[in-house]
């Protein structure tokens, strides 16, 4: 995973320059960061994953005359995490393993730039899209049964409202960006052996995001946070048992470091 990743920032670095010109920001990326995943259902927790993912992507931007500004990204990550959850109701056990995470997401933002000075104040909306496979290892249960693993497929269309900023301070130039996310589009498919692939879809809910960065010369280096919210969906049944995709969330703390062409 780290290789396929390593090759993409190569890549990123290696194009961005003949690449930047007309941008007011092209500026690829990479970094770390500690995710959690938890899955509840009335209450009660029955599973979580956590640990690291990695990451690599770019950033564009461009402003014009008329103050008009558009932003894009583009991110791949990856990375395996721990697992400590359950077997399936009734006959619910105790498992741990590992979760294996392999995704992407890209966003889109049209914003209108304010200026005081040399401070400057950026709202904006726009639109995101994220999808992941999470795939659960085999593993064995706390009383010895044998627990086969299974891979899911996520989808997720989101919109964007926010406000970013940024200051010179001394000779560095610290930004800050904040804002809420809808998921408008949630989708989770499972390939279930003998019947086929079934995709349930979780309702999206409110979520959040932000980020704290400071540039030095083209360096860039900035703190992130991202998640996402899901509330529990339908009920569907396969070969006559009813399963349902639990409430669900993800949080992601990170670190970005990056160089602006």
């Amino acid at each position: 995973m780290m290789k396929y990743l390593a090759v993409a920032a190569l890549l990123l670095g290696c194009a961005a320059p003949s690449a930047a010109a007309g941008l007011e920001e092209l500026t690829p990326y990479f970094g770390p960061q500690y995710f959690t995943w938890k899955e509840r259902n009335g209450g009660k927790t029955l599973l979580k994953e956590h640990g690291p993912l990695f990451c690599a992507g770019v950033r564009l931007g461009s402003v014009t005359s008329s103050s008009i500004a558009v932003r894009a990204r583009a991110e791949l990550f990856g990375g395996e995490v721990s697992y400590e959850g359950q077997t399936q109701a009734p006959e619910s056990v105790p498992v741990d393993t590992r979760v294996s995470y392999f995704g992407g997401k890209g966003e889109l933002d049209l914003g209108y730039r304010l200026e005081t000075g040399p401070a400057r104040l950026e709202p904006f909306a726009g639109v995101g899209y994220q999808g992941w496979f999470r795939d659960l290892q085999d593993s064995t249960a706390s009383d010895g049964t044998s627990v086969s693993g299974y891979t899911e497929g996520w989808q997720v269309g989101y919109a964007r409202l926010g406000a970013r900023a940024d200051a010179p301070l001394g000779r560095v130039r610290v930004s800050a960006e904040a804002g809420a996310k809808y998921p408008f589009y949630v989708g989770n498919t499972i390939d279930f052996s003998g019947s086929g692939k079934t995709t349930f879809h979780p309702k999206g809910r409110m979520s959040g995001f932000a980020e704290l960065g400071a540039g030095y010369g083209n360096f860039r280096a900035s703190l992130v946070f991202d998640a996402l919210r899901f509330a529990r969906s339908d009920l569907k049944s396969v070969q006559g048992t009813y399963y349902f995709q639990p409430d669900s969330s993800s949080d992601s703390f990170g670190l970005r470091l990056g160089w602006n062409f």
